[in-house]
């Protein structure tokens, strides 16, 4: 979902779009240039023409970032691998027309220049929609980032109360930090953190009673029965005292501070009640950011909405949006149904970076191996088709 009203994102598309063919224009230059050049140095075609476009691309990446799409942001490793994804499409997509013209065509120079034009159309296409889905075109500019002790102190204007809740299913080694963190930084009187005891079977229970006792803004909430990570979640979110409400994860890989980072987006926004705030992860594995390259590419074909990252932390929505929910699942598509809901309902999403680290203790409880993506994955996708079927059969 755009940030801006119609005729103000309109206008930006118009604008991007015009530097991307400037651009564009000077990348086929080049690309051009030492496709020929090699030609006449005697190179095979589709060795030429692939060096051409590499050579293209580089000036692009770079143009594209600075000027096309104006990123401030500082480089992460996945705006390259999902830079080099959406190239690497649109050169098999490139080579191919070429290749096919030529053989249509003849190898004449008329032909060689009308193969180009239309191997250089296709690909500039897929391009700009890739870099603009993916890559560069993100759904807004990165929070600024406050320091720990001030985030949620400064008292002027009107400010929203915020509760965030945390799921906690066998975390016991994991509490101590994770309840430490939130008392340096939940000092606010606004904000409070709900930790879920989500069905724990190990000593859980008891480590959260010894933590949060006299706790005023820390409290927690008991699942007997785990019957998911969603389920988790919106047991807490029910409990949940703020008019922002949202969640995290209790494993350390995330920060809760930057649920407060993600607030301040609701004190400075003119409407609060129409916005969705979630992270956008960095400082992972590269085979975890081509999991999410593909998964999102996956949800944004499949669902009709621009989607990135879906499964980042924190995310963060207005009460009011909650209530709206109906059947939400119970395990971790929670993520997909709350994010997917808030760009059909015309919410305004804001995303901003955070670091997403290691597990302080203990192992994830789905991301072990690729058996379990692979079981994630599934549900995601049985979750996924389903949630295509009812929209088609229900009013927008």
């Amino acid at each position: 979902m755009n940030a801006l009203p119609a005729p103000a994102a309109s206008s930006r598309l118009r604008g991007e779009l015009a530097r991307f063919l400037l651009v564009g224009f000077t990348a086929v230059a080049i690309d051009f240039a030492v496709y020929r050049g090699l030609l006449w140095l005697a190179l095979h075609v589709h060795p030429a023409k692939t060096a051409g476009y590499v050579a293209g691309a580089a000036f692009g990446y770079f143009a594209n970032r600075a000027f096309t799409f104006r990123v401030g942001a500082r480089w992460h490793p996945r705006e390259l691998l999902g830079f080099l994804a959406v190239y690497a499409v649109a050169l098999a997509a490139n080579v191919a027309v070429n290749a096919l013209a030529l053989a249509m065509l003849g190898r004449a120079e008329i032909a060689l220049a009308l193969a180009f034009v239309a191997a250089t159309g296709v690909s500039a296409a897929m391009n700009f929609i890739g870099l603009k889905l993916f890559v560069f075109g993100g759904d807004a500019a990165p929070a600024t980032v406050p320091h720990a002790g001030a985030a949620a102190g400064d008292s002027a204007g009107a400010r929203a109360t915020l509760s965030l809740v945390i799921p906690c299913y066998n975390e016991a080694a994991n509490l101590p930090l994770l309840v430490a963190r939130l008392r340096e930084t939940f000092r606010d009187e606004r904000v409070e953190a709900v930790l879920v005891d989500n069905g724990s079977s190990d000593d859980s229970p008891a480590v959260l009673a010894r933590l949060l006792e006299g706790q005023s803004r820390i409290r927690s909430v008991r699942v007997e029965v785990n019957r998911g990570y969603g389920h988790g979640i919106l047991a807490g979110l029910r409990a949940a005292r703020g008019e922002v409400i949202g969640w995290t994860h209790a494993d350390m890989q995330t920060d809760p501070f930057d649920a407060l980072r993600g607030l301040q987006l609701f004190d400075a926004d003119i409407d609060p009640r129409r916005l969705f705030v979630k992270g956008r992860r960095h400082g992972r594995p590269l085979g975890d950011v081509a999991f999410t390259v593909g998964m999102s590419a996956f949800e944004t074909v499949l669902l009709g909405r621009r989607m990135w990252d879906i499964n980042a932390q924190p995310t963060l929505f207005p009460r009011a949006f909650f209530e709206t929910w109906r059947e939400p699942p119970q395990d971790f598509a929670l993520d997909l149904y709350a994010y997917h809901q808030a760009l059909r309902q015309g919410l305004r999403v804001r995303r901003f970076p955070v670091r997403f680290g290691e597990r302080a203790h203990g192992h994830s409880h789905w991301n072990v191996n690729w058996r379990a993506k692979l079981r994630f994955i599934k549900r995601t996708v049985d979750f996924s088709l389903r949630l295509r079927r009812e929209l088609r059969e229900r009013p927008a």
